[in-house]
């Protein structure tokens, strides 16, 4: 980005992935959304696609949610195998929520994964020095 200065918000209670996911622990769950830099790289959200309650998931395999943006559609594999616990059907709805309030209203789904790691995952001052270097 040359010398332009970009704003943007992060949570600092939360892990982030080079993908622009964040992921905060909640009762050996996983609330999984997407960063504010995520619409600054590509563009606001118009369209969340969710899978159903209770879908597994394998570590890497197949999506767990798709967004359409501004500019493209893109996917999310999940980083962990795990189940599906629930998904937030207002981003569907209304997917401002997530353009909006990406740390609180407008998370994604809550995955309950077979095992956590959270160390493949950035601190919140590792994923500005990730971003920083985009």
């Amino acid at each position: 980005m040359d010398d332009d200065i970009v704003e943007f918000s992060i949570a600092h209670n939360r892990k982030y992935s080079t993908n622009h996911l964040w992921y905060q622990e909640k009762d050996e769950r996983l609330m999984i959304g997407v960063s504010e830099y995520l619409a600054i790289e590509h563009g606001d959200v118009l369209r969340v696609v969710l899978p159903q309650t209770g879908l597994e998931v394998e570590e890497f395999g197949a999506d767990m949610f798709s967004i359409w943006t501004t500019d493209e559609k893109l996917s999310f594999p999940s980083p962990f195998s795990g189940q599906i616990a629930e998904v937030n059907g207002e981003v569907e709805i209304n997917p401002d929520i997530v353009n909006e309030s990406p740390y609180d209203q407008g998370w994604i789904i809550l995955l309950e994964p077979h095992e956590i790691d959270l160390e493949t995952l950035l601190e919140p001052d590792e994923y500005i020095e990730y971003i920083s270097e985009l």
